[in-house]
C-alpha cells in the first residue's frame, strides 16, 4: 500500500515569502513612485512515500524513518522530522525523497546553502522530481538568483505541466523583470489549474496594476476577498487600484481594513498615506509616513513622500534629512537628488542646490525637470546663459515642457533677445490656451513692446492685468497697468 502525504508548503522554500513586485500606488511627489505589497503563496503538493509507517524503535528501516520523518514534517515538528530523515539517509544514501524534505527544512530554516546541498542530491538521484524542481527553485528566488531559479520553475512545469506554484512563481519573476504580458499568463494559467486559489487572484491583480488595469485589478482583488476574507494585501491592492481609479473613499476604506487585519504592514500605512494627501490631510498623511518608517525604517519610498510634504509645509530642514535618508539607502537615486535640490533651492541655497540637480543629472541624463531645475537655480545666481543652455537640454529631454519655453523665454527677455524670447513665449501660450499664468501674457507683452508691436502687446498685458486681479496680485496687477502707460 502507497501513502501519500501533503506537504504544506508555506516558509518551507516551496512557496512565496516577500515579494516586491513593482509600483502600485502614486506619492505625493511631482513624479509618480509607486509601492507594491508584499504576497505570499500558500499552496500542497504531494509526496509519495514507498511503505507504511513504522514506530520509532531499534533497527528501524530507512524507510520507516522516512516515513516517520514526513509525519513529524506534516505535524510541523521539524527538529524531529529532520533526525527521522538524517537516519534515513544514513540507511540509504539513494532515498531521494528525504534529501527533498530535508532541503525543505533547512529552506524553513534559512540555511539556503545546506537546502541546496540536500535539493541538488535529491535531483542527482531523480532529475525529473517536480517537487525537488520547484523546491530548487524557490531556494535560488530567495537568494535573489532569478536566472537559475526560473530554469527550475520551467522544468518543474515541463515535469509536471499541473503545477500550480511553479506558475505563480515563474510570473513573479516575469513581473518583477517587467516582462507583464509573460507574468499575466503564468497568474491566468494557474487561476485556470486552481480556480479557488486567492493568492493567484491576488498576485495577478498586483500585475494587472503594473499595466494600469485598474478595474480588472479591483475585480482580482475582489475575488480573492471573496474566497478569503483575511488577506490584508488583497485590501490593500484593492486599495491602490481604487485610488488609481479615483475612487478615494474605496481606496481609505479598504486601505483601513489592510492595515486593521495587519497592522505591521508598513506598505499599507504608505499607501494609505497617499490617500489621506490627496484628500488634503497632510497631518494624516505624515502621521501614517511616520508609522510605516518606524515599521520598516529602510522604506525609501515613505523618506521620499514625508520629504515633499515637509517640503510643502516649508519645513525644509526635514525635508533635507528624509532626501538624504533615501541617498543613503539608494545613492543612485535621481529623484532624491532632484527633490533635494528643490529644498536647498527653496531654502536659498542655490550653489548647492545647483549641486545636487547635477548628481541627479550624472544619474539620469534624460531628466528634463532637473535641467529646468537647475536652470531656474542658475537663473537666481544671475548665470542667465547657463540657465538658457538648462532650459534646452530640458526641451532636448521634453519637447513639450511648457515651463521650459516658458522659462527659456523669460531668460531670453532678460539678454534682450527679443525674438527668440517671442518665440518660446509664443509656444508656451499656444500649447495652453487656457493657462491662467500672468507672467506668461505680461512677460510676451515687455517682448512685442520693444519688437514695435504696441497693439499685440497692449491685448497681452490687457490679459496679464485681468489674470493678475482674478488672482489677487496687486502688485503684478499695478506693474501690468505701468507697462501699458508706457506705450
Amino acid at each position: 500500500m502507497k501513502l501519500r502525504y501533503l506537504a504544506v508548503l508555506l516558509g518551507l522554500g516551496m512557496a512565496t515569502g516577500v515579494m516586491p513586485l513593482g509600483v502600485y500606488a502614486q506619492t505625493p511627489t511631482p513624479e509618480p513612485d509607486m509601492v507594491a505589497p508584499d504576497v505570499e503563496i500558500e499552496s500542497e503538493t504531494e509526496v509519495e512515500a514507498e511503505a507504511e509507517p513504522e514506530e520509532a524503535e531499534p533497527g528501524l528501516t530507512a524507510i520507516g524513518a522516512y516515513n516517520q520523518g514526513v509525519e513529524r514534517y506534516n505535524s510541523r515538528d521539524y527538529e524531529a522530522a529532520l533526525a527521522a530523515f538524517d537516519m534515513a539517509i544514513e540507511k540509504d544514501p539513494t532515498l531521494a525523497g528525504a534529501y527533498l524534505y530535508r532541503g525543505l527544512i533547512y529552506a524553513d530554516q534559512n540555511n539556503y546553502d545546506r537546502a541546496l546541498i540536500d535539493l541538488n542530491q535529491a535531483l542527482d538521484l531523480d532529475p525529473d522530481n517536480a517537487n525537488a524542481l520547484f523546491a530548487r527553485g524557490s531556494v535560488y528566488y530567495r537568494q535573489g538568483n532569478s536566472t537559475e531559479a526560473q530554469a527550475d520553475f520551467n522544468a518543474a512545469l515541463e515535469a509536471n505541466p499541473d503545477a500550480v506554484d511553479a506558475y505563480l512563481y515563474r510570473g513573479l519573476i516575469d513581473s518583477q523583470q517587467g516582462r507583464n504580458d509573460l507574468a499575466l499568463e503564468d497568474f491566468s494559467t494557474a487561476i485556470e489549474l486552481d480556480p479557488d486559489n486567492p493568492s493567484a487572484y491576488v498576485l495577478r491583480g498586483f500585475a494587472l496594476e503594473r499595466v494600469n488595469n485598474y478595474s480588472d485589478a479591483v475585480a482580482d482583488f475582489s475575488r480573492a476577498i471573496e474566497l478569503q476574507g483575511d488577506l490584508p494585501r488583497a485590501y490593500m491592492g484593492r486599495g491602490v487600484a481604487y485610488y488609481q481609479l479615483g475612487l478615494y473613499d474605496a481606496a481609505l476604506d479598504d486601505l483601513n481594513q489592510a492595515v486593521r487585519l495587519d497592522s505591521s504592514m508598513a506598505r499599507a500605512y504608505l499607501n494609505r498615506s497617499y490617500v489621506y494627501y490627496r484628500q488634503g490631510r497632510p497631518t494624516r498623511a505624515l502621521q501614517d509616513l511616520d508609522r510605516a518608517i518606524e515599521l520598516n525604517p529602510d522604506l525609501t519610498e515613505a523618506y521620499m513622500s514625508r520629504g515633499t510634504i515637509r517640503a510643502a509645509q516649508d519645513n525644509l530642514g526635514g525635508a533635507q534629512q528624509d532626501f538624504a535618508r533615501v541617498l543613503q539607502l539608494n545613492p543612485d537615486s535621481a529623484m532624491a537628488y532632484k527633490q533635494k535640490g528643490d529644498a536647498l533651492l527653496q531654502a536659498g541655497d542655490a550653489t548647492a542646490a545647483i549641486a545636487d540637480y547635477t548628481e541627479a543629472l550624472i544619474l539620469d541624463p534624460a531628466y528634463a525637470s532637473a535641467f529646468k531645475a537647475r536652470g531656474d537655480a542658475r537663473l537666481s545666481t544671475g548665470d542667465v546663459f547657463g540657465a538658457i543652455d538648462d532650459y534646452s537640454q530640458a526641451l532636448e529631454a521634453q519637447p513639450d515642457y511648457l515651463e521650459a519655453y516658458s522659462a527659456r523665454g523669460a531668460a531670453y527677455l532678460q539678454v534682450n533677445q527679443a525674438q527668440d524670447a517671442y518665440q518660446d513665449l509664443t509656444q508656451a501660450i499656444v500649447s495652453a490656451p487656457n493657462s491662467a499664468d500672468p507672467k506668461l501674457f505680461y512677460n510676451r507683452g515687455v517682448v512685442r513692446a520693444r519688437l514695435g508691436d504696441d497693439a499685440g502687446a497692449r491685448r497681452d498685458f490687457e490679459q496679464a492685468a485681468q489674470l493678475y486681479l482674478q488672482q489677487g496680485e496687486a502688485a503684478g496687477y499695478r506693474q501690468t497697468l505701468n507697462q501699458m502707460s508706457q506705450l
